[in-house]
């Protein structure tokens, strides 16, 4: 059963990781591969069937196999350009299934570019994804483990599950029930339609990807340390003083930032390596004091990160459960002209969907421990993980692997500028504060 996740089955929310190969990667034994690897995640072969009351389960039969397409390389940041039409195409949610993989290829560097939809994956889940696929090609003759099932989340595995009042469930049945009634359901060619007015909407996107050496990421790491705040809690105020620099205008959203949180430890049952959607998010009121150093903003920064971790309910979204399915799916429609309705409006208005909420949105993996070495193949870079949502401004994914950090950003051009002045402040003032006590 699709459960609190069921929200966003069609939204246009594709998650992205990219990766830089060293070595020969043959196209098609990364298919083989993809195709072998259903076996270890079963979501790798689901399909959305979706009933006549709304709801929605995760169907393992006829789904076709992963698409693996190739484009010859000719440049060091094609891939960019080939994120940002994995991020804008749509995935076939009747037929599924809900991962693709693209090749910018030659026959001596390759760059892997995971995608799929959010409702079935994380980044983390990319990830595992992206290194099981290397052991497959490192060592094709070799058994694959599992299968890894993802656990659901659900009332069950939540620690607390969320609590609604009596007279909200009331409410919410009336209104159910009120919309039930008028009998609307959304197809696949209709979250096309919507995904295209989407797009419409949100042209000008622009990618920046870069990484820090090994030796500033320990720094980075060190520094962080001794000052005692998390490394997500220094990047997240470079950023923070990065966006008051190059945006003076202060809008009410830009003193909002988004943070996401893996729940995969924070179920009553393992989670481990499965491909399945972990994460939720915090949302934290967060502004730069230019009169305070930058290690008092960080300090400042993380006690409040902290304090609304502790408050907030990381499993809100299986409230969602209470709203009938194609009401919830009915939101984005209305926000593009797509359906009529009351109910959808002030929906979509109490959940902020239509408007931007956020001056940043933070995806930090954090130190990602999977081997850089598959057999003749070297795992150069990863970048990500990355979404684009039009209710966050800019959006921020941060992994280290091997021992660097990398960031990748999203922004669009009409809104924010040149991307690359909030990247090069951000970075000014990051390795300024490293390197004041080092």
């Amino acid at each position: 059963k699709i459960i609190g996740e069921r929200v966003l089955l069609m939204l246009p929310l594709n998650v992205v990781l990219a990766a830089r190969i060293r070595g020969a990667v043959d196209p098609e034994e990364v298919t083989t591969a993809l195709g072998r690897l259903r076996s270890r995640h079963p979501l790798l072969a689901v399909r959305a069937e979706i009933r006549d009351d709304g709801t929605g389960m995760y169907v393992g039969s006829n789904v076709p196999p992963i698409q693996v397409e190739v484009v010859p390389r000719e440049s060091d940041d094609q891939w960019l350009a080939r994120v940002e039409e994995e991020l804008q195409a749509p995935f076939p949610i009747e037929t599924g299934p809900f991962v693709r993989c693209s090749l910018v290829h030659s026959e001596r560097m390759c760059d892997v570019i995971l995608c799929g939809l959010h409702t079935i994956c994380d980044g983390m889940s990319l990830g595992y994804l992206l290194r099981d696929l290397l052991e497959c090609l490192a060592e094709p003759e070799k058994e694959i483990a599992g299968p890894v099932v993802p656990p659901a989340i659900d009332s069950s595995t939540v620690p607390k599950p969320p609590s609604t009042r009596a007279l909200q469930r009331f409410i919410m049945g009336l209104i159910n029930r009120k919309w039930e009634a008028k009998g609307i359901q959304f197809t696949e060619s209709d979250m096309c339609r919507m995904h295209e007015k989407y797009w419409e909407s949100n042209t000008g996107i622009q990618l920046l990807a870069w990484t820090l050496d090994a030796e500033d990421t320990a720094r980075l790491v060190e520094q962080s340390r001794a000052e005692k705040v998390t490394v997500n809690s220094t990047l997240w105020t470079a950023f923070l003083a990065a966006q008051h620099e190059v945006q003076p205008d202060r809008l009410r959203y830009r003193q909002r930032s988004a943070l996401a949180v893996s729940t995969r430890d924070k179920l009553n049952v393992p989670v481990g390596d499965a491909l399945g959607f972990y994460a939720s998010s915090l949302t934290v009121k967060l502004t730069y004091c230019p009169t305070m150093s930058f290690w008092d903003n960080a300090r400042a920064v993380h006690a409040k990160i902290t304090k609304e971790l502790a408050k907030t309910d990381l499993f809100r979204m299986l409230s969602s459960e209470l709203i009938h399915p194609t009401l919830l799916d009915s939101l984005y429609f209305r926000k593009f002209g797509l359906v009529e309705g009351t109910m959808p409006n002030k929906l979509l208005r109490k959940m902020k969907w239509h408007q931007t909420t956020y001056g940043y949105a933070l995806t930090n993996v954090g130190r990602f421990d999977i081997p850089t070495s598959y057999g003749p193949l070297e795992l150069e870079a990863v970048h990500g993980p990355l979404f684009y949502s039009d209710v966050e401004e800019k959006m921020l994914g941060v992994i280290t692997v091997g021992g660097r950090l990398s960031f990748f950003h999203v922004s669009r051009r009409p809104v924010v500028g040149d991307a690359t002045l909030l990247k090069d402040a951000a970075m000014r003032y990051l390795k300024a504060a490293v390197g004041e006590n080092t």
